[in-house]
């Protein structure tokens, strides 16, 4: 999927210009329920009394106090970069989808799991994929070795990307930005091996390029490049870097009428210094694509480069695009390069030492100290081929329909609180709220699952585990080609069904709720309003904020970029954001390193007002209760946030905190709970928060 619309959970001046000083006070819509107090146990209203820290108070810092227990009772697994509540629960489910696909490869019940429970019982099977070698992925190797100037690279880079393996650059399909009702292709960069163009030009990652250029000599090793694999692989890291110069950086890519540049087939043939784009189309699954969108012009020869601004000698000419590293590169290092891009992508479907490799590169950038088990990699790999194959009996086992029509009621709950607050926002004028407010009133709401399923139109062999990966890459890679110039079906589910996580689609305008979120520490049936509120009511407001996110507000209500805002309600909007962005900057994640308050800033906006809107949609379902309850001493109120807090327990490896600070848009768990928390008077008012204390600062930023 393209990278710039999507916003996942994986769950937006005249007053100042770091926003409003907020005093915490508690006003009129924010009344606790007033029946009668009951005592009972955090078990009775669905939250963990053993996740607390009650040794840490919650205005000094929130996130210890609702997640020490939990930190201190739990180690991260040696296969696990990090481990926390979303992972428990994917867990779970992974589990789940074991038994199904164990039943599936023993004894189907009948075709559809006869295909998934070949695919997984093929994945297995490692004494067939040592018999098998390299012969999945020898066709690729073949066309690669035919190398010897742009024509015959372009038909190597063709090969590759029909297939579904990523080199030197990516194409994906995404709702016109312009007119959401059609979808066209985007150009984009692409086809780096480490996490992102920061590890390839930022001094601090220098150890994380070293082990890199260890693992390309390794790989090429293995692929029979004898003594001269060294030299290679600082040939591939040098291309690598060249390519990372006209990437753009995470920051860059959130503005999105740059990264919207209309083109043409013709117009990237006129620079492509002889690939033959054409081919490459028609290849991929769509001769005729129509219209295009190039993410990054620079990158494609659309558009002239910068000099590089690291260089203090300005003469130095500007970094290369791709068509000219295509022209200038020499023929064996494009060939070592795609080599590897290969043997990595397919590594778990080769012989065992290249398996291996793949996995020592993963525990330098990732920290973790021990593969995981086979089986749940397996799993997880039948599961991305063919998601909603799989989804079907695991929404028939594992997601009751009651569940849905409580999430269903849920949804609207927290919108109904949001269109009412929109309508009292100091800042905004009538006509930006109207058209808002607009906006809000067409998000539709997917919850739990499809209403019809995808059926994947490919062959299964049980006994080769790498025909049937190149079989489902190959499957999909057409299926998302052809969408190009085609009819956007905005019914089209983005996540499968059993994931944990959740997302809004700016250009579709919708916002999808899988069924494998909806159970605890997020959801339950029989948890208390407050619990549920916080826990999955914070990733539901989360979603339905993204749509007013520094992004997200760039699209109106049917999903096209247009500028729906008033001039000056935009410029406050910008400063408030320019607000929540600096005050995250100032969060220590690591010892000197901090999160990146413009990266992140669309996934704060979205958790700030999430949280909000799903507090005052629990005060509302508990106004006029005869009777409040107190769990183990903690309010209704209380009990809200730390169900907000309980859901995002977690912790980190060093190394993978590093990555995720480099390229996630999200904070860190204790950041997006404390750094939203902090700005909310609300909270304060809860835990009866000293203007001043650590968790209610004297000034704070608000948005929604």
């Amino acid at each position: 999927m393209h990278r710039l619309s999507m916003s996942f959970v994986c769950a937006t001046l005249a007053l100042a210009a770091c926003g409003p000083k907020s005093k915490h006070a508690v006003g009129p819509d924010q009344t606790p329920p007033a029946g009668a107090v009951v005592d009972v146990s955090m078990a009775e209203v669905g939250l963990e009394a053993d996740t607390l820290d009650r040794t840490t108070a919650p205005c000094d810092d929130f996130y210890q106090y609702a997640c020490g227990g939990w930190l201190a009772a739990h180690d991260i697994p040696a296969d696990r970069a990090g481990w926390g509540r979303f992972a428990e629960l994917a867990e779970r489910n992974q589990a789940s989808l074991k038994t199904l696909l164990e039943q599936a490869a023993a004894q189907p019940a009948d075709d559809v799991e006869r295909k998934f429970g070949d695919y997984y019982g093929s994945c297995l099977d490692e004494a067939a994929i040592e018999a098998h070698g390299l012969a999945g992925v020898q066709p690729l190797l073949d066309a690669i070795t035919k190398i010897r100037d742009v024509r015959t690279l372009g038909a190597a880079i063709t090969a590759l990307h029909k297939v579904g393996i990523e080199a030197a650059f990516s194409v994906s399909p995404e709702a016109d930005f312009a007119d959401s009702r059609t979808t066209i292709l985007f150009v984009d960069s692409g086809g780096l091996g480490l996490p992102d163009r920061d590890y390839y030009l930022e001094p601090k990652m220098a150890d994380a390029r070293t082990a890199y250029e260890a693992h390309v000599a390794a790989v090429l090793g293995l692929a029979g490049k004898g003594k001269a694999a060294a030299a290679l692989a600082k040939d591939v890291v040098s291309l690598e870097t060249a390519l990372a110069k006209i990437t753009k950086s995470g920051v860059d890519r959130r503005d999105t009428h740059a990264m919207y540049n209309l083109s043409t087939v013709d117009a990237l043939t006129k620079t492509g210094q002889g690939f033959d784009w054409a081919t490459y189309f028609a290849a991929v699954g769509n001769p005729t694509p129509g219209k295009l969108s190039v993410t990054t012009p620079i990158y494609f020869g659309l558009a002239a480069a910068p000099p590089d601004e690291a260089m203090s000698d300005k003469r130095v000419p500007p970094p290369a695009n791709l068509p000219t590293l295509m022209k200038t590169v020499k023929a064996a290092t494009w060939q070592a390069y795609l080599t590897v891009r290969v043997l990595d992508s397919a590594a778990m479907a080769l012989p065992k030492r290249f398996d291996d490799e793949a996995f020592k590169l993963r525990a330098v950038v990732s920290g973790v100290t021990e593969q995981q088990p086979r089986w749940k990699r397996c799993v997880d790999a039948t599961a991305a081929a063919m998601p909603e194959l799989i989804g079907q009996p695991y929404v028939a086992k594992y997601f009751p329909g009651e569940s849905k029509d409580a999430a269903v009621k849920l949804i609207a709950a927290i919108a109904d609180v949001m269109n009412e607050q929109m309508g009292t926002l100091p800042w905004m004028s009538d006509s930006t709220k109207a058209q808002a407010r607009g906006k809000l009133a067409k998000i539709e709401a997917l919850v739990g699952y499809p209403d019809s399923w995808r059926v994947y139109d490919f062959a299964v062999d049980r006994s080769n585990f790498a025909a049937n990966q190149i079989a489902a890459d190959t499957f999909e890679v057409r299926r998302q080609m052809a969408k190009g110039g085609q009819p956007t079906d905005r019914s089209e589910w983005l996540m499968p069904p059993f994931i944990v996580n959740a997302y809004y689609n700016p250009n579709a305008n919708n916002t999808a709720l899988p069924a494998g979120i909806l159970q605890p520490p997020f959801f339950g049936k029989d948890r208390s309003i407050a619990a549920n509120l916080g826990g999955i009511g914070m990733v539901v407001g989360h979603e339905l904020t993204h749509g007013f996110d520094d992004q997200g507000a760039e699209f109106d209500a049917d999903g096209n970029m247009k500028d729906w805002w008033q001039p000056e309600d935009k410029s406050q909007f910008t400063a408030r954001g320019k607000c929540l962005a600096g005050q995250y900057s100032s969060f220590e994640v690591l010892p000197g390193k901090n999160v990146n308050g413009e990266l992140t800033l669309g996934e704060n906006i979205a958790d700030l007002g999430g949280i909000k809107h799903a507090f005052l949609a629990y005060r509302k379902l508990r106004a006029g209760a005869d009777k409040a309850y107190r769990a183990d001493g903690l309010t209704e109120d209380q009990q809200f946030f730390v169900a907000v807090g309980q859901a995002w327990c977690a912790k980190y490896r060093d190394a993978e905190a590093e990555r995720r600070i480099t390229v996630d848009p999200h904070s860190p768990p204790k950041w997006r709970v404390n750094g939203a928390l902090r700005n909310l008077p609300q909270f304060a008012a809860a835990f009866g928060c000293k203007a001043g204390a650590p968790m209610a600062p004297t000034e704070t930023c608000t948005i929604w």
